[in-house]
């Protein structure tokens, strides 16, 4: 399998590495982007994707999901004279897209489909593809290609209906991104009695440490929930909300609230209490929103 990529970024590096002896070259934004990244990651540099889809068994689009359609455009436009299309594969590597986007390459014969590694990048690491689940999509061939590419990184393929894969992206944002948001937001507030950024993440990190580790022991992730929500201490969380920073009350009662429904759920808290709590954490917000109003109105 010659395998080329197109935006080496965090996940295409990624492939890169992985695949080390596979890869016919790479294409970035900008020629001296190319060159850098190539010579960085040992690969043959390309400034045309058409000459490197040509050299290539599988093709790879790792670009934003903002221009993977006129990607693929120019790509089609490029290759729509070449002979003997059908024996390649070009798929993309998002995970909130459907195949749409790469429609001008499927008319032309190409096989097209999707790999979406459910992982988080912080930086280019093959590592971060072993051992995780990927969601495949695509026609029959490319679906194919997909899996033994999955397989032969000790992955597990899985697929995600196409009118789903917002929401798959959206399941996938909840367990990285926002865990960050959560994560960040309490280094923010540890950060008013330590020296320094860094001593506020090795103070929260036994407990960030403690309550993965409840989530490892558990299949059901809503009952690693712990803390007042989880107790239905409503008299705890109105002592928070007296002493929250403004521009926190809105995530605090957003997270509270999606609490209370989870530990109502574990029956760890009674409807009544469910019911008070959801009434505080929305009053407060209500009183949070109007004194904005009150001050944009000043």
């Amino acid at each position: 399998m010659r395998l080329g990529i197109i935006g080496a970024g965090r996940v295409g590096a990624s492939f890169v590495l992985a695949f080390p002896s596979d890869v016919e070259g790479i294409l970035c934004s900008t020629e001296e982007s190319t060159l850098q990244k190539a010579r960085r990651l040992h690969v043959t540099a390309y400034t045309d994707g058409a000459e490197l889809a040509r050299h290539c068994d599988v093709l790879l689009l790792t670009v934003r999901d903002d221009v993977l359609a006129s990607v693929s455009q120019q790509l089609a436009a490029s290759l729509k004279e070449d002979g003997r299309l059908s024996h390649r594969c070009v798929f993309h590597c998002s995970g909130a897209m459907n195949l749409s986007p790469l429609e001008s390459l499927a008319s032309l014969g190409i096989h097209t489909g999707s790999i979406h590694p459910l992982q988080s990048f912080a930086g280019p690491s093959m590592d971060r593809l072993k051992g995780i689940y990927m969601a495949v999509d695509g026609d029959e061939q490319a679906r194919g290609v997909a899996e033994r590419i999955v397989r032969t990184l000790g992955s597990t393929p899985f697929f995600v209906p196409s009118e789903e894969r917002m929401l798959y992206h959206a399941a996938a944002c909840f367990c990285s991104n926002y865990v960050v948001t959560a994560l960040a937001l309490a280094q923010q507030l540890m950060r008013r009695w330590t020296a320094s950024d860094d001593d506020a993440a090795k103070a929260l990190m036994p407990l960030v440490d403690g309550t993965l580790q409840n989530v490892r022991e558990r299949n059901v992730w809503q009952t690693a929930l712990t803390g007042p929500v989880s107790r239905g201490d409503v008299g705890t969380i109105v002592k928070h909300l007296a002493v929250m920073p403004g521009e926190l009350i809105h995530p605090y009662c957003a997270f509270g609230r999606a609490a209370a429904d989870l530990a109502l759920k574990n029956e760890t808290i009674t409807a009544q209490q469910h019911d008070e709590l959801t009434r505080i954490l929305a009053m407060a917000e209500g009183v949070y929103y109007e004194q904005k109003s009150n001050q944009s109105d000043h």
